[in-house]
């Protein structure tokens, strides 16, 4: 084993019991590690020791000021976010099995501790070593297939990196006739396999499932997917019922060029969702040939017509209730976005509505259309209160703040009797928040006037646990992926006990969304959340009490 280390940190010479390198070898050698990596919380890198020359081709400095995230596989990038998190409140991160970065993508034990020293910064050190076996939860074989969602929060820490990653859309036309004349488990046979011959080239760094038969890869920068193209119609016409579907392919560089990282970061987000609801042609509608850059250019033509569907509320709001779990009495309902098809606005679901506001600069408006029509829905009924999703594009603006907290003392003055607290704010993670100062501000002052905020989606991606460090909020919503996974495996289930740990630690209480069976339910209150959201409680519909 050819063994290296580095440090970031020039500190006078001094014994090493006082630098903290006696406490790193100790670590090393009780944990028997092929790896040593030191980072700050947010994960930086600053030492590197061990095997990293054997495992990565590269010496450790080469690691130094990296984030740990480069060390291991894309899939796996929630799940070490989540450990970090944990680590800042806990003080250790437990055993976890995670897939290293290296070329067999092979298995690895990583623990940590967090360490303290009155001189220096907290710091986690971490002992990263083999799988004696691999466990149960962990894929034998690399480059897992992930989720949409899963995939979005890749694509984005791929651009943000600023590599030139490439993005490959890849849509199997025909796979609704190939699904209707498959059993269910033939046709999951048949999606693993696809799955496999899409992940099993060294260049691909994540691949996602973006909608059924359409798939999204991330590689290296300048990959040729040339033989994973041909390697997945081979696939498909060895199948009977899959000979006649074909593959096309389609690709950008994650570059983004000359517009600001945030609207980069909001044009691949809209690309992706027109991808996923319209395949190719879609997204070939949206500009994605040319770039992000021809993205942002294409939307911008809509705008208008964006603009007057918001001014004409050309949408509609549905109200599903949060209960309490105790007693599944209704604590409030949240407010729900439904498009109405319109003119000039290509955009007819949800998620292409929304990202497209964002992506030409409309969220704002958005929002307050939403925020209006919703409080419109409070003065109609009577006893509810109803949270409204608000995107952290729109709560770290000053002016947008200032116009909210007006607008809440005017219907105090409209209506004494008016409850500040009967309107609820979701922070939202469309967007990322690039002010957390001005962001934060807002939601004290809200909080001040009575108003309760939620952080939405927690566990969805990185930056939701730096709002929760840097926000005081009253809740926090379980993202309901992990809800789900939580009653299949035990190591979601830790997971989702982490995260209710840490939103209560932060004085937050918790709300489960998708809960859809009484079983997840019953975990959901073992693991301490106190509030679910699901089709067991009831699905979207009028609000109550409203004429």
């Amino acid at each position: 084993m050819r063994a290296a280390h580095a440090t970031s940190e020039t500190p006078p010479a001094k014994p090493r019991s006082q630098d903290g390198g006696a406490e790193r070898y100790l670590a090393f050698a009780f944990a028997a590690a092929e790896l040593l990596v030191e980072t700050d919380l947010d994960g930086v890198i600053g030492f590197a020791a061990g095997a990293f020359h054997t495992r990565f081709g590269e010496d450790a400095s080469a690691f130094l000021g990296r984030p740990i995230a480069s060390l291991f596989a894309a899939a796996d990038h929630d799940a070490l976010d989540l450990a970090l998190a944990v680590a800042a409140h806990s003080g250790r991160i437990a055993p976890l099995a995670l897939h290293l970065a290296d070329a067999t993508g092979s298995g690895a034990s990583v623990g940590a501790l967090l360490m303290r020293q009155p001189d220096r910064p907290p710091r986690l050190s971490f002992a990263i070593g083999p799988l004696p076996i691999t466990p149960v939860g962990v894929a034998a074989e690399t480059g897992a297939v992930v989720d949409g969602a899963g995939f979005m929060r890749s694509a984005e820490r791929a651009l943000r990196d600023g590599s030139n990653a490439g993005l490959s859309l890849v849509e199997v036309t025909g796979w609704q006739r190939v699904r209707e004349s498959l059993s269910a488990l033939d046709r999951q046979a048949l999606e693993a396999a696809i799955g496999e011959a899409i992940t099993s080239g060294g260049s691909v760094d994540s691949v996602g499932t973006l909608a059924d038969g359409r798939y999204g890869v991330v590689s290296a920068p300048g990959a040729d997917l040339s033989r994973i193209i041909s390697r997945l119609e081979a696939t498909l016409q060895a199948h009977p019922a899959a000979a006649h579907a074909r593959v096309a392919q389609s690709g950008m560089v994650l570059d983004a060029a000359n517009l600001p990282t945030p609207q980069a970061a909001r044009a691949l987000r809209y690309a992706l969702a027109r991808f996923a609801d319209g395949g190719q042609e879609a997204a070939k509608a949206a500009g994605a040939a040319g770039g992000l850059a021809g993205i942002i250019a294409s939307a911008e033509q809509h705008t208008q017509g964006m603009r007057a569907a918001l001014r004409e509320r050309r949408f509609r709001l549905v109200y599903q209730p949060v209960v309490r779990l105790a007693d599944r009495s209704v604590h409030h309902y949240e407010a729900l976005l439904r498009p109405i098809p319109t003119p000039n606005v290509p955009m007819q679901n949800t998620q292409e509505f929304v990202t497209f506001a964002e992506a030409v600069g409309l969220s704002e408006e958005l929002d307050w259309a939403v925020l209006e029509t919703a409080i419109a829905a409070l003065h109609a009924s009577t006893n509810t209160s109803v949270a409204v999703n608000m995107s952290g594009l729109s709560m770290q603006n000053a002016d947008y703040r200032k116009r909210l907290l007006d607008r809440l003392a005017l219907l105090r003055a409209e209506d004494s009797k008016f409850a500040a607290s009967r309107l609820l704010i979701e922070l939202t993670e469309t967007a990322e928040i690039a002010d957390l100062h001005a962001a934060a501000s807002s939601m004290e002052q809200l909080r001040s006037v009575g108003v309760p905020v939620c952080l939405d989606d927690f566990g969805a991606g990185a930056a939701v646990f730096r709002y929760l460090r840097a926000f005081g909020v009253d809740f926090v919503k379980i993202d309901g992926d992990y809800v789900r996974a939580a009653c299949k495996n035990q190591r979601d289930r830790a997971l989702v006990g982490s995260m209710i740990e840490i939103a209560h630690n932060a004085g937050a209480a918790v709300v489960a969304e998708m809960i859809e069976t009484e079983a997840e339910c019953a975990l959901m209150q073992e693991l301490g959340a106190s509030y679910g959201q699901g089709w067991l409680f009831g699905r979207p519909g009028r609000l109550p009490g409203a004429k």
